[in-house]
């Protein structure tokens, strides 16, 4: 289905059930996926409310499929909760798809393994910095960040002050 020709009728559920069946896809997504196929809006409602009650939509599985995939790939808790609503899920499915994620500890947990994952990833030394920096491109609380280089590195010289995440331009809220 072209944008540029006149939607067939008959292809949509054949093209929308494709599209949901090749990733994890939202109700937004499959509905956006309709409309730049030139599908009416209030046709593609009605097809995507279609999917969904054959159960090929489930936007609270997909949100958790979605955090838990970005948890592995080591990201924070707020950073994952701002991913989901890039993808324009419900504030109620991202916060329980979210929930299982927000101890501190697996918080701690997924920071300690970007660090690790970084540190084998490369053969020369990793800077204090740029470590701090991989964290915090990842959502990590600034504390944390300081606590976890400072057991690696030891405690930040003030002859350095850049070697303090604290001190970057990610730690200060503006």
């Amino acid at each position: 289905m072209s944008s540029s020709k006149a939607v067939d009728e008959r292809e949509i559920p054949a093209a929308v059930s494709r599209y949901v069946r090749s990733g994890v896809r939202s109700r937004h997504e499959a509905l956006q996926y309709l409309c730049r196929r030139g599908v009416p809006a209030r046709r593609a409602v009605a097809v995507v409310s279609a999917c969904q009650a054959q159960g090929l939509l489930d936007d609270r599985a997909a949100a958790r499929l979605w955090a838990d995939h970005w948890a592995r790939q080591g990201y924070a808790t707020e950073a994952i909760r701002l991913k989901l609503a890039d993808k324009a899920f419900d504030e109620r499915d991202i916060l329980e798809a979210i929930r299982p994620l927000r101890a501190s500890t697996a918080e701690e947990e997924r920071a300690r393994l970007v660090l690790a994952r970084d540190a084998r990833r490369t053969t020369r030394r990793l800077s204090r910095a740029r470590l701090a920096r991989v964290l915090a491109s990842r959502g990590f609380d600034p504390d944390l960040i300081d606590r976890l280089l400072e057991e690696s590195f030891g405690s930040a010289t003030p002859t350095h002050p850049s070697a303090s995440c604290a001190a970057t331009s990610f730690g200060t809220d503006f």
